[in-house]
């Protein structure tokens, strides 16, 4: 596509001003923004990194007005091409220099943040005034942004008790492709705080998982409550995947576990061949710091030796502001789950509540394989049926999969009490790309290795992502992090598709903001 010489211009003017720093030009830097943890987009004219919604939000006008395509990023965690050029001329926004705190108020239980704030950043900020959000942060929290979770939705920590990310949202601000900032909740009302999401219409719920289609998330508003006081933990193991899920619906039913974790029997023998839990110093002295000196000894003799890598396995936090409350729901989530499995040693919930934003070094498989994750949320009801059509298509796609060395584990959570969440992860053989080298630990990287390029095996998990992801909606699945991998209208009500096509052409008439997404 032949450049226009006035974007050309529009982006020499803004690197004048802004610098190197704050306008990437530089072609190395542009290759690697063009990529996310899965795949490639089409190259970028630029990349820009806004300190203030006032600085971004002219440039956005002049720059759509020349016809260039804009993207907004996060943390950069998506796997699912949702930051991913699609066209060209398209310059990117990184918005993690938006990254302040704006307001912490306890008092009337909510608090402001810009797009850029991490989930670590905010959760420490918040530690030290006793508060939370209700759901905290995925585990990629140390690079994962507030911004990037509501756009592309976001479940694990809290989510088994407060549910996604979008549950913990009072009200956003926006930026649209003409440069116009929308507020949403009680804050659009002129004279109120952002204290409340509804006020006539929910506004805000129409930019929760927009992938950006709608514009550029500056500022959101979020729930606050109270630290729990007082945690507990227990894990079980289930020889069928039906004693599993019916253990985690009954949990999810009742609201016991703010956080849900589960692993199939592949996924545990993938865990396996990792680092024991006992020699990661850091994971040890994390566990001492929240549990005590015994905790950490405990972990140290047992290490993984307890869990059976040939059943699948389950693994709850429960919290609460009391010793007692905490008591029971740990003796009500044991009535609940004692039909249906085993209970064994609870080292592995310890670890997660310890470490809720580990390092990034899980995006690559133990001998240096590459990875991409497929999810699906269904209705606790068809969770079975839909882990039972996915072990048949790996049957099925067995033959392949040994042929070029694909592997897969499937990680579980629930989301509230609606929903199971079902992770299949596929690791293949491959070279590792810039995006792992600049996100993934140095030493983790020299000791895992890396298996070298294998064409023939990323074409293979590509097309067995594909797969996953059409019996997944075949089964009735929903999605977060929709991006442009992810089927959103083919087969969607007319009516509500209408209605948000007509949305998108009053906020974006040119349809420059980030085209190819929801599709």
């Amino acid at each position: 596509m032949t450049m226009p010489a006035n974007a050309t211009a529009i982006i020499q003017r803004i690197h004048r001003d802004w610098g190197d720093s704050g306008c990437i030009t530089d072609q190395v830097e542009l290759q690697y923004y063009a990529q996310d943890v899965y795949s490639r987009g089409e190259p970028l004219l630029a990349v820009l990194r806004p300190h203030t919604s006032e600085q971004l939000a002219p440039v956005v006008a002049e720059l759509t007005a020349a016809g260039v395509a804009i993207i907004a990023r996060g943390g950069g965690m998506s796997y699912t091409e949702g930051y991913l050029a699609t066209r060209q001329p398209t310059v990117l926004v990184d918005t993690a220099g938006l990254d302040r705190i704006v307001e912490i108020n306890v008092q009337d239980a909510y608090v402001v943040v810009e797009a850029g704030v991490t989930w670590a950043q905010l959760h420490a900020a918040l530690a030290e005034k006793g508060v939370r959000t209700p759901y905290f942060g995925p585990m990629s929290g140390l690079r994962a942004t507030v911004g990037g979770a509501l756009s592309q939705g976001s479940v694990f920590h809290g989510s088994g008790r407060y549910g996604s990310s979008g549950d913990a949202v009072l009200g956003v601000e926006v930026l649209t492709a003409n440069g116009e900032v929308v507020r949403t909740g009680s804050a659009a009302s002129g004279n109120s705080a952002p204290f409340f999401r509804y006020f006539g219409p929910d506004l805000t719920g129409l930019f929760l998982g927009d992938c950006g289609l709608l514009g550029i998330k500056l500022r959101a508003s979020l729930r606050l409550l109270p630290r729990h006081s007082h945690i507990d933990y227990l894990s079980w193991q289930f020889h069928e995947a039906a004693g599993l899920t019916g253990a985690m619906g009954a949990l999810a039913r009742a609201g016991l576990p703010s956080e849900v974790a589960a692993f199939d029997p592949k996924l545990s023998q993938i865990r396996m061949r990792r680092a024991s839990l006992g020699s990661d110093v850091k994971t040890l002295g994390n566990v001492i710091k929240k549990g005590g000196l015994m905790q950490g000894l405990k972990l140290v003799a047992k290490g993984r030796d307890f869990l059976d890598p040939t059943q699948y396995s389950l693994h709850v936090t429960l919290e609460g502001d009391s010793a007692a409350e905490v008591a029971a729901r740990v003796e009500a989530a044991r009535k609940l789950v004692a039909s249906f499995g085993e209970e064994v040693e609870n080292s592995i919930p310890k670890v997660m509540a310890a470490n809720p934003f580990s390092a990034l070094n899980s995006m690559l498989g133990s001998g240096g394989e590459r990875w991409a994750p497929i999810h699906a949320v269904v209705p606790h009801s068809k969770a079975t049926t839909l882990l039972a059509a996915l072990d048949a298509l790996f049957a099925a796609e067995q033959a392949t999969m040994d042929q070029h060395g694909l592997f897969i584990g499937t990680l579980m959570t629930t989301v509230g009490a609606q929903g199971t969440l079902i992770e299949p992860c596929i690791y293949w053989p491959d070279s590792h790309t810039e995006f792992h080298r600049r996100n993934v630990d140095a030493d983790h990287l020299a000791r895992i290795g890396c298996p070298g390029e294998n064409l023939a095996a990323r074409a293979a998990a590509d097309a067995l992502k594909h797969k996953i992801a059409d019996t997944m909606r075949g089964l009735g699945a929903v999605h977060f992090q929709i991006g442009k991998f992810y089927t959103y209208r083919a087969g969607r009500d007319p009516v509500a598709l209408a209605l948000l096509d007509a949305i998108k052409r009053q906020l974006d008439p040119s349809g420059l903001m980030n085209p190819g997404v929801l599709v």
